[in-house]
């Protein structure tokens, strides 16, 4: 924990890679949640997750492993690990050794993206990634990329989901927007009337927005076209945050070219606010008992939803 938020890593289903990142015999190191962990694909096409280190004397799975089938090879003595972690070949032993096993994660891929199960106990997962049916469907524009790391921790960060308020003083909209909110186990759901000004006059729209176990968020715009938003958010340690937004829009009846105008416009006012957002998550303080009036959104209701992902309560 840091002094200036003291509140834990959650656990829960996290983004490691994009799927197309990770081909077939490839091995990976990522760093996150404040630990690293060696991704890699076998032959079969799964994409598995475990500690770096070989149980043996060490050897780095990042540095030299190899995927050979459908199973890793240590770079040291070549021992041979499945995606459970359990050693399957010593190629100079007569016997592999009872605990010749390194620690493995539950792994699952969804819309394009590799998921790895965290939780400090090892727990088994309590929930299911959800999977989008129209993401990357035809008549959608190919995804759009935006990553950010910041210095502070995913609760702090969603709580701006449900304060109303700031969108109208730290964004500049014309008015306070008024959301309605139900939280449900693992999931959040959030709903929201807008009005587009356009050429033609105004237009009715809305934003729903549905948040899994704290890292994944599904985002749907609808007004001036069709705007679907994958967000993802990964703690990489006790000070920083990685979010990662996949932007994809419905191909208007205009044609590409109008949709890509609309995009860049769209991602555009999006990454402007995340930016304007940054130096304050980077910089305020968690006040356990804030100071809360009238026209506040549920700030306690989703510090409550937070509290069921952390092993320990705060």
């Amino acid at each position: 924990m840091s002094e200036r938020i003291p509140l834990p890593l959650p656990f829960g289903w996290f983004r490691m890679l994009e799927s197309k990142e990770l081909a077939v015999g490839d091995v990976k190191t990522v760093q996150y949640l404040g630990k690293e962990f060696v991704l890699f694909r076998t032959e079969d096409g799964q994409a598995h997750g475990v500690d770096p280190y070989c149980p043996h004397l060490g050897a780095h799975f990042g540095f030299g492993g190899v995927v050979e089938g459908n199973v890793l090879r240590c770079p040291f003595h070549h021992w041979k690990f499945d995606g459970s972690g359990q050693c399957v070949d010593v190629p100079y032993a007569k016997r592999i050794p009872a605990k010749a096993q390194v620690e493995a994660y539950p792994t699952c891929e969804a819309n394009g993206i590799v998921f790895l199960w965290h939780h400090p106990h090892g727990d088994a997962p309590r929930w299911d990634v959800p999977k989008v049916e129209d993401w990357c469907a035809e008549g959608w524009m190919e995804p759009i990329y935006h990553t950010a790391r910041v210095r502070s921790h995913p609760q702090e960060m969603a709580e701006n989901v449900v304060d109303s308020p700031h969108f109208h003083f730290v964004h500049g909209t014309p008015d306070i927007p008024e959301k309605t909110f139900t939280f449900d186990g693992h999931i959040m759901r959030a709903f929201q009337g807008l009005t587009f000004t356009t050429r033609e006059g105004d237009l009715k729209g809305s934003v729903n927005i549905e948040s899994h176990g704290g890292s994944i968020g599904i985002t749907r715009f609808k007004g001036i076209g069709e705007t679907l938003i994958i967000v993802t958010g990964t703690p990489v340690d006790h000070e920083y945050h990685e979010t990662t937004m996949r932007f994809s829009f419905k191909i208007l009846e205009e044609g590409l070219e109008a949709t890509q105008g609309l995009a860049k416009a769209f991602i555009g006012e999006v990454t402007r606010q995340h930016a304007q957002d940054v130096p304050i998550w980077e910089n305020k303080k968690f006040h356990e008992n804030p100071v809360l009036c009238d026209g506040d959104g549920p700030i306690h209701q989703i510090r409550k939803y937070y509290q069921q992902f952390y092993v320990e309560p705060v």
